[in-house]
């Protein structure tokens, strides 16, 4: 009886949750529409929101940014002097100010501070101000700063970078940090989505970093789940993450900062 309950209660989010109701009620209008060409362009405009919230395409996407930076074990990594965390998991414009919110992408800090426990880096050097366009009251930074010591990492053993906006900021502005502390072994942490393009603008800065990738949004297609079949906001969401992250790569190579 449970097992008939929860199969139900996983087909019954087709007709209840909005974005697969969305594209339900997308096909049964293409019905009623009238004329050849208004079909043809609505059809075309559901295709293409269904083809990028579909798991197998967002899927291809983002493991084409992660494959080439397989996991790392914590134990393999070699002992360093700094382990270098970019920012991108806490949120600057929560409606509870200065509390630290974390997002989906936590994984970075939580590493660098297991890496930091594990005694393979002496110092966490965090690196991210507010990349919120017209919303820099709150510096990333200085939220992770008060996760970081409530984890127990003692202040005295973490640098930040406050100023960054982006990736390449957060290059130039943590290797300027890097010199004036005379700091040249460190590790560095991003999401494996992020790392190609991370990792050019740090060595474009001469800096020597081992790399530790985390983060990971891919999932596994050998498995038979029900969900992977249906149109779903977070697949699209890894769509848009992807596509972004290769627009960004064109930018910064046609920039020169990689």
């Amino acid at each position: 009886m449970n097992d008939l309950f929860f199969t139900l209660s996983k087909i019954l989010t087709l007709f209840i949750f909005p974005f697969p109701l969305f594209f339900l009620l997308s096909f049964v209008s293409i019905l009623f529409v009238r004329g050849f060409r208004p079909k043809l362009i609505l059809s075309i405009l559901i295709f293409f929101l269904g083809i990028f919230s579909n798991f197998f395409v967002a899927n291809t996407l983002i493991r084409s940014l992660e494959k080439p930076y397989p996991p790392v074990s914590i134990e393999a990594v070699p002992p360093s002097e700094a382990v270098i965390v970019l920012g991108g998991m806490v949120q600057t414009i929560s409606s509870i100010p200065g509390r630290p919110e974390l997002n989906d992408s936590s994984d970075r800090l939580v590493d660098a501070v297991r890496i930091y426990k594990k005694g393979k880096a002496k110092k966490i050097l965090f690196t991210g101000g507010s990349g919120v366009l017209f919303a820099d009251k709150y510096r990333e930074a200085d939220l992770a700063l008060q996760v970081m010591t409530d984890l127990g990492v003692p202040k005295e053993d973490i640098l930040i970078e406050r100023d960054s906006k982006n990736t390449y900021e957060n290059a130039l502005f943590t290797s300027r940090i890097l010199a004036a502390e005379g700091i040249k072994e460190t590790i560095l942490v991003t999401s494996a989505f992020h790392f190609r393009r991370a990792a050019a603008c740090f060595r474009k800065q001469r800096v020597q970093f081992y790399s530790f990738p985390t983060d990971f949004k891919s999932l596994s297609t050998d498995s038979a789940a029900f969900d992977l079949w249906i149109p779903s906001p977070g697949y699209l969401e890894i769509s848009t993450m992807a596509i972004k992250e290769w627009i960004g790569i064109l930018a910064y190579e046609f920039k020169g900062y990689l």
